[in-house]
């Protein structure tokens, strides 16, 4: 018996259709569905990988695998056969292995290498998109196209895996040459890309990773969804009435921050006859065509730099309303503390899971001794933070839970003198328009949107999640009904 066999036992027993064994990283079985499971074991060798490899490895393909090509064969356990992928990397052996016995069909892999269709143009890629109801696309090398719908990966079993050379010439059309130069050089790049001949706008990411050329694609509608859609309750809808001050959108990425930032500037150039200036990694929703103020849209990728050469020259024309994609560094905090403190409106995007690592990553990053200050101008230009979850709707869909924190005198004080930790108690002591999380959350289960364990999953302090919901009368503890809580 191959010590591989054990983990095939594993992937069988949980039904999982693909097992991915990689270096430094724990085995990850692909449930139906592209849900993903962790394996309760400890990260792998690649050493480890690389002895599991060679006792199955047929002979015939050892000088291939040598050389470090991709090789792919079948190997059988108990009757049923599973093909494996070897691919050899700096860190160990990379094993993708996929069941293709008669009892459960076609293996996702071998259905893919064998038969599977070509995307094509990629026009037809994103129009597939659009006919699944998915939000994103993933292309990687040698791999079949994996879809996102409902915040779960779907890999596309129908379709072929896509070539390094092939995937670079599907996406070539739409790949401005800056970028394309950039790429070429080893750079990450992000862009937009509005084609007429599509009802929406794409955003498009191209990164490199151990199998070559990687893309994600995500599809974003042209319309700027209103704010009644959305949702947003009146308290936040007023933050688009701001004369001056700082507004902060956080949440993990994919979470909905944007869209509820494009729907408030929204409200606000149609309602105010307002200079925007907006600076984004990559366009994702167009602003202003049928307002009332002057706005002007930049793309500057993921470059640090050449966002805060963006921001010092915004700084410059003096907008009314400066937004900001997202702050990832001191410069460009300084640089939005400074506008908000000098009297401009700003929207900025932070990729942060809670309010008090919000403000700490607001801080922290600044030398000891400047923090005081740092603090002292967060503390005075302050106006709101909107943080955001997205969770499953049970039909279909997502919905998205908004944390809302609006600075009063005492949350300003806390964060002066440092008692960030105490900012959540002294918000729910608050009135006008406080949310925590949990309450969203709640009010979420309450109106139907999502299940209790879903919110169980996305919650930031499980106890006091529980806890929250025995006080609003939702009977829910996993722990007493013995439910999975196991996060996917």
């Amino acid at each position: 018996m191959a010590k591989i066999d054990k983990f095939l036992s594993t992937m069988v027993g949980r039904g999982a259709p693909i097992l991915r064994l990689d270096p430094g990283d724990v085995p990850v079985l692909e449930q139906p569905g592209g849900h993903r499971t962790t394996l309760n074991t400890q990260e792998l060798l690649g050493t480890v990988l690389d002895g599991l490899a060679k006792e199955i490895l047929p002979p015939e393909l050892e000088t291939s695998y040598l050389r470090g090509e991709k090789v792919t064969f079948d190997h059988v356990f108990e009757g049923e056969r599973f093909q494996v992928l070897l691919c050899r990397t700096s860190l160990g052996t990379r094993l993708v292995i996929g069941r293709s016995g008669p009892a459960v069909g076609a293996s996702p892999l071998a259905a893919a290498a064998s038969g599977g269709k070509s995307l094509g143009r990629i026009e037809a890629a994103i129009q597939r998109l659009l006919k699944e109801g998915a939000s994103d696309l993933y292309l990687n090398t040698d791999e079949p196209p994996v879809i996102r719908r409902d915040g779960r990966l779907e890999p596309l079993a129908d379709m072929a895996p896509v070539g390094a050379k092939d995937l670079m010439d599907l996406l070539r059309p739409w790949v401005p040459a800056k970028a394309q130069e950039a790429f070429q050089t080893g750079q990450d790049v992000e862009f937009s890309h509005l084609d007429p001949a599509l009802p929406c706008r794409v955003r498009l990411g191209l990164y490199h990773d151990a199998n070559g050329p990687s893309a994600s694609l995500r599809v974003i509608p042209r319309q700027v969804p209103e704010a009644a859609v959305l949702g947003l309750s009146e308290p936040v809808r007023r933050l688009a009435c701001l004369s001056q001050g700082l507004v902060l959108f956080t949440g993990p990425l994919g979470s909905g921050k944007t869209t509820t930032l494009s729907s408030l500037l929204d409200l606000a150039i149609r309602s105010r006859k307002d200079f925007v200036v907006s600076i984004h990694d990559a366009i994702e929703f167009e602003l202003g065509g049928s307002g009332n103020g002057l706005v002007r849209q930049r793309e500057v990728g993921r470059e640090g730099r050449r966002q805060h050469q963006a921001l010092r020259a915004a700084l410059r024309q003096a907008p009314d309303l400066l937004v900001v994609d997202e702050l990832r560094d001191p410069e460009a905090i300084d640089l939005v503390l400074q506008a908000a403190h000098a009297g401009l409106v700003v929207f900025a995007v932070l990729r942060t899971t809670s309010l008090v690592d919000t403000l700490a990553f607001l801080v922290d990053g600044f030398p000891r001794e400047r923090q005081p200050v740092v603090r002292a101008r967060l503390a005075g230009c302050l106006k709101a933070i909107v943080g955001h979850t997205l969770l499953r709707r049970p039909s279909g869909g997502r919905s998205a839970a908004l944390e809302t924190l609006f600075n009063t005198p005492a949350i300003a004080d806390l964060i002066r003198e440092d008692k960030l930790e105490q900012v959540p108690a002294a918000m729910r002591q608050g009135r006008y328009g406080q949310v925590p999380h949990n309450e969203a959350l709640l009010q979420l289960i309450r109106n139907g949107g999502v299940e209790p364990m879903e919110a169980y999953l996305r919650c930031q302090d499980r106890e006091s999640f529980i806890a929250a919901c025995k006080k609003a009368g939702i009977e829910f503890d996993p722990r007493r009904e013995g439910q999975i809580t196991t996060d996917v």
